[in-house]
């Protein structure tokens, strides 16, 4: 199916009615620069690996206003995603093609003044939070972009006050039913942590086999305050018929320690675009992926480490297995800005190849501007070590069954650094059920 521009014009504008003015005043410039910017032509660096006309927003439709999701509940295949290990849950929200069908927090939270909602209540109950964050980490400055600030619908706020320090999870999850076959999902979510507090989040998407290619365009915005900590965990496990195209975006203040982990594993396509800002002094970020594509997957990430400031940490580490047709990319930018002297940058990507098929394409860069830092970055692609295979089987493991154990240690490494998650379990499991659809 194909829609026009002016066919979105109608629904555009019926969000701009449900929305309060200063949200419809962000919505209708978003649209005018939709229409305004050029859609890429594959041969701009960030675009040129990526097959653009399967993601054309236009090939999609947009439900209206008024159309609700259809399921009650969430999901069973859903609520398995959401089981934690060893920890609560602090809070939960679940949304369903856009739409919020539940909303818990527990009374910790709750009583130390943690706010999570969803995001349409957040925009008239919590508009002073959010009105001066919306859209800025992740403005609209490229056709999607653009697109998902002005039609976007469902998603997530979170506010942690100072001071607050909480080691149970909150949990976002996004399901995609079946009923949203063709359309362009748009969820956005803004997670603001204040000066001094700790919490882990949780953002989990998932879904059944989709009948129609459906657009999951999700914007994640995080303002991190001073001597902040903050755990996050992204997981994309959509079924087969999602093209997924993300931005997410951090900002850390002085002091600020984020570690993150993004997991791909699921749909047809996806691309992930995740950048750090470490724009106060000392702040520390430390960024983790880990990706299995299979069959004839294509996976993107884009990452940027970005200093901003003195004194600047960033460490990174994507783990990727390639299996059958699938391919891979990785593109990942250090960034040091000419006042963020003393900063210390790696970054480094490793891909495991387990098809003659399959192809992993590692792109590590360096944009430096000034000379006293230091900096390393690597890649590599390799196969299963055959004297690793060798070992396990003179201990009398067959060969399929030594090959997953080769394949589950090579992703552990990652895995055992999201201990604090209480997801450790549930995506070593996910891994397992990858490998053996192998």
């Amino acid at each position: 199916m194909t829609t026009t521009k002016t066919a979105f014009d109608d629904v555009v504008q019926e969000l701009c009615e449900a929305s309060p003015d200063w949200l419809a005043d962000l919505r209708r410039e978003a649209w005018t620069r939709y229409g305004e910017l050029p859609y890429p032509q594959g041969r701009e660096e960030f675009w040129r690996f990526t097959d653009l006309k399967s993601l054309h927003p236009e090939n999609f439709t947009l439900p209206s206003v008024g159309a609700d999701v259809a399921i009650s509940e969430t999901p069973t295949p859903a609520a398995a995603a959401l089981e934690l290990t060893g920890v609560e849950s602090a809070g939960r929200i679940v949304h369903a093609d856009g739409s919020t069908l539940s909303i818990e927090i527990g009374a910790k939270a709750r009583d130390a003044g943690v706010i999570l909602c969803d995001l349409d209540t957040a925009t008239r109950e919590h508009a002073d939070l959010l009105r001066p964050r919306l859209g800025s980490l992740v403005p609209p400055d490229d056709p999607f972009r653009a697109f998902s600030l002005a039609a976007h619908r469902g998603g997530t706020f979170l506010y942690v006050p100072a001071g607050v320090e909480l080691a149970e999870p909150f949990q976002a999850l996004h399901w995609i039913t079946a009923g949203a076959a063709g359309q362009a999902v748009l969820p956005r979510t803004v997670v603001i942590v204040s000066d001094g507090a700790k919490v882990v989040f949780n953002d989990l998407y998932t879904s059944g086999a989709i009948a129609d290619p459906t657009l999951a365009v999700p914007a994640t915005e995080m303002y991190i305050g001073a001597a902040a900590q903050v755990g996050w965990v992204t997981w994309q496990d959509w079924g087969p018929g999602i093209r997924h195209l993300a931005h997410v975006r951090a900002q850390l203040d002085r002091d600020a320690l984020l570690n993150t982990l993004v997991v791909t594993l699921g749909g047809d396509f996806s691309r992930t675009w995740k950048e750090c800002t470490l724009a106060g002094e000392h702040a520390q970020s430390f960024m983790y992926g880990l990706y299995f594509p299979h069959g004839d997957q294509r996976f993107e990430h884009w990452t940027v480490q970005d200093h901003a400031s003195p004194h600047t940490t960033s460490d990174l580490l994507y783990k990727g297995a390639l299996a059958d047709t699938s391919q891979a990319l990785y593109y990942g930018t250090i960034r040091i800005r000419p006042n963020a002297y003393r900063s210390d940058a790696y970054q480094a990507n490793r891909n495991l190849v387990l098809s003659p098929h399959a192809r992993a394409l590692p792109n590590p860069q360096l944009e430096i501007e000034n000379n006293d830092v230091r900096c390393t970055h690597g890649a590599t692609v390799g196969q299963v070590d055959a004297e690793q295979l060798f070992y396990l089987q003179s201990r009398g493991i067959p060969l399929d069954e030594a090959r997953r154990l080769v394949v589950f240690g090579f992703f552990n490494q990652v895995l055992d650094k999201v201990t604090w998650s209480g997801m450790h379990d549930r995506l070593a499991e996910a891994i397992r059920t990858k490998m053996e659809e192998q």
